[in-house]
């Protein structure tokens, strides 16, 4: 490798590091978080659903913060799926269950 990549490979691996020490170190020492909204779309195809929702429950039981809300977005699920999807939602209140033609208006919310 040249010299000048070399050096601008450091230079991104340095400004990533700090980008990453400040999004979550900086902000745990000033005790905030910023959560995120998970989008998880529920198609017929999706044969590993059930094991998605668990993980994602996992991570919530667990305590992240980093999770603030989990919409579940109803493309073409089965009934199976919506019922799925709908215990989950009962069970974990960070999870809403909608349909695909509602986002816009569930977003600005």
């Amino acid at each position: 490798m040249e010299k000048a990549e070399i050096i601008a490979i450091a230079v991104v691996a340095v400004i990533a590091a700090a980008e990453l020490f400040c999004l979550f170190i900086c902000s745990k020492l000033r005790n905030k978080s910023y959560p995120l909204c998970a989008v998880l779309p529920v198609t017929a195809q999706d044969n590993e659903l059930r094991q998605r929702l668990e993980y994602i429950a996992s991570i919530i039981e667990d305590g992240s913060a980093f999770i603030g809300a989990v919409l579940l977005i109803d493309i073409d699920g089965s009934q199976e799926q919506l019922q799925l999807c709908r215990d989950f939602c009962t069970h974990y209140h960070v999870m809403e269950l909608i349909k695909i033609a509602d986002i816009e208006k569930h977003l600005k919310n």
